[in-house]
């Protein structure tokens, strides 16, 4: 999107998730604030395929007699981990290979993956540990092949400072089992979901990066398995209140260039702005981002009148600093 001309205002749009990223500031001109996520965490109740397997809305399956395909596995997998399973068989279309609980006589949403996929293909094992089988099943719903396995307890960890000063990036050290968009996040105490704040994914790295919230309080860092949306490992964390001070001449002349001294979390995308009084959250006229650094300089509008100047961000909406200046 691009920026207006700094002499009428325009509204940045709706605030996402903070991404760990460098903030990149220009002056009354170039590339608006707004936030640019890579990608939201996309956890799912089960797999996504293009199909599912033809299992799903059949009778209970049957084992075929004579061996017709094999499996190749671990003996033991960590909950919530990926392997690989090696097989033979028919590799008929919609011929497939599920893990079950022992004892299941048919398939229910189990991750699963077609043998027309490759060999060895892949599973993600459930995160509730206990004893489970490898099923090869053909298209006409007949167990081809089968092996006992076994899921050990999840083991997960994370660790972080007790404290956090809002709006600010901090480290977090996890251990788990990295499986497929696991991710880590920062929640307010109470959550039972993940609702758009800070996260990574942890094939991004470990340590990873958050971004505390800008609003003080009690929260929980969460892992969260990617595959099946269960927090499996959390840990509290307190976000404390962080001054936020901004200085700047009192008048101005219109057009003119001016200096902003401000203090704040400098977190992604922070940027300091000049607006005509009483404006909403979100409008914005010159601005600089806060990562360009301090004092930032931004630009009378040609209009004379009332102004503010605020400390303000795309990473979530809100106005957290504002004080009056007069353009004449």
């Amino acid at each position: 999107m691009r920026r207006d001309s700094w002499s009428r205002a325009g509204t940045i749009g709706s605030v996402g998730v903070a991404i760990m990223m460098l903030a990149v500031g220009c002056g009354g001109g170039g590339a608006s604030p707004s936030p640019v996520p890579t990608a939201a965490p996309t956890p799912t109740a089960a797999p996504t395929p293009t199909a599912a397997p033809t299992a799903a809305a059949s009778a209970s399956p049957t084992l075929a007699p004579g061996g017709e395909a094999t499996l190749d596995a671990p003996a033991t997998v960590a909950g919530g981990a990926e392997f690989a399973v090696s097989w033979t068989g028919p590799n008929a279309p919609n011929d497939y290979v599920a893990i079950m609980a022992s004892g299941a006589d048919r398939w229910t949403k189990e991750p699963y993956f077609y043998t027309s996929g490759g060999n060895p293909g892949k599973l993600v094992a459930p995160t509730t540990a206990g004893d489970y089988e490898l099923w090869y099943v053909d298209r006409d719903d007949k167990i081809l092949a089968r092996r006992p396995i076994t899921v050990t307890p999840f083991v997960g960890t994370l660790a972080a400072d007790a404290t956090v000063a809002a709006g600010t990036a901090f480290k977090v050290a996890w251990t788990g089992p990295d499986g497929p968009k696991d991710y880590v996040t920062i929640v307010a105490v109470g959550a039972d979901r993940w609702t758009s704040e800070s996260y990574f994914y942890t094939s991004s790295g470990n340590p990873g990066e958050l971004i505390a919230p800008m609003v003080a309080g009690a929260y929980e860092l969460w892992y969260v398995t990617g595959t099946s949306d269960s927090v499996t490992a959390r840990r509290s964390i307190a976000v404390t209140p962080l001054a936020i001070t901004l200085e700047a001449p009192a008048t101005v002349a219109k057009g003119s260039a001016f200096q902003v001294t401000w203090t704040g979390p400098n977190g992604p995308r922070d940027y300091v702005t000049i607006v005509p009084a009483g404006s909403p959250a979100g409008t914005y006229l010159s601005y600089a981002y806060t990562a360009n650094g301090n004092p930032a300089t931004i630009t009378a509008p040609e209009t004379a009148g009332n102004y503010e100047v605020w400390y303000a961000s795309d990473r979530v909406p809100g106005i957290f600093k504002s004080i009056p200046i007069v353009v004449k």
